[in-house]
């Protein structure tokens, strides 16, 4: 049986023992303390800020974030003075339970990566895991994601994709490149300027019937976009290709 997204508490049509096997993320009342704001930061341009994130962002009591040191720079240019809390995969259970402890006591939070939306490959999952178990409401705040900015130039139909997060390094990669070389849709993934060359250089190697959309550095003042066909692709045209910047790309057919 399926309910809309209301409180468990407060609707009369779901029984006490449904109640305790169903977690509702958002909802009008019966949530403890206050508010928990999942904000899409710039993932370049400080102008893809949405306003409504400028809003929640100055109105919150908190900002948790990635790296205090680059959210800094997004408050600053934007006059928003408000207390930051680091946060992220290597941040200790005292300090995620001390921010669930300050939603509980009323505060409302919003959390932000260094850049794009959280959870997409960057730290928020424990947060919302957290908050959902302790009745605590999320609200997402959507905005910039160099996944969807990419998506918005392919050259090709997205009803249908696979986002693999970053590429694998090692462990994998063969069985994966096997997996790809015979799906109809476009696979997307992050790769770090450090491994962006060596990992094009293996697609062509193994799927060399694929082609390859490259977005580098996208919003900010380098931006490239290009589109390489694994088969005609050369040495010299990988080794073109900066190893600076954020990358995300997709293979295609």
């Amino acid at each position: 049986m399926l309910y809309p997204l209301t409180n468990p508490k407060h609707d009369s049509r779901v029984s006490n023992q449904e109640t305790k096997s169903i977690s509702h993320i958002t909802s009008n009342d019966g949530y403890i303390g206050g508010r928990v704001y999942m904000i899409a930061s710039p993932i370049g341009s400080f102008s893809d800020i949405t306003l409504r994130a400028l809003e929640v962002m100055k109105s919150v009591d908190y900002i948790i974030c990635e790296d205090t040191r680059q959210t800094i720079k997004l408050t600053r240019k934007y006059n928003i003075n408000k207390k930051l809390i680091s946060l992220h995969q290597h941040s200790s259970e005292a300090k995620l339970n001390f921010v669930i402890e300050e939603l509980k006591n009323g505060r409302s939070i919003a959390c932000l990566s260094d850049g794009g939306t959280p959870n997409l490959s960057d730290p928020g999952a424990k947060l919302n895991e957290l908050a959902i178990k302790n009745d605590i409401k999320i609200i997402p705040v959507p905005g910039p994601s160099p996944l969807l900015a990419l998506i918005s130039v392919a050259p090709f139909a997205c009803s249908d994709f696979r986002f693999l997060g970053f590429f694998p390094k090692k462990k994998g990669r063969e069985k994966l490149a096997r997996e790809i070389s015979g799906l109809k849709y476009p696979v997307f993934f992050f790769e770090s300027p450090k491994r962006v060359r060596k990992t094009i250089s293996f697609l062509k190697e193994k799927i060399p019937h694929k082609k390859l959309l490259i977005g580098r550095e996208l919003t900010k003042v380098f931006e490239e976009i290009l589109v390489l066909d694994l088969f005609n692709v050369t040495d010299d045209n990988i080794n073109r290709i900066p190893e600076k910047g954020e990358f995300v790309l997709a293979i295609f057919s």
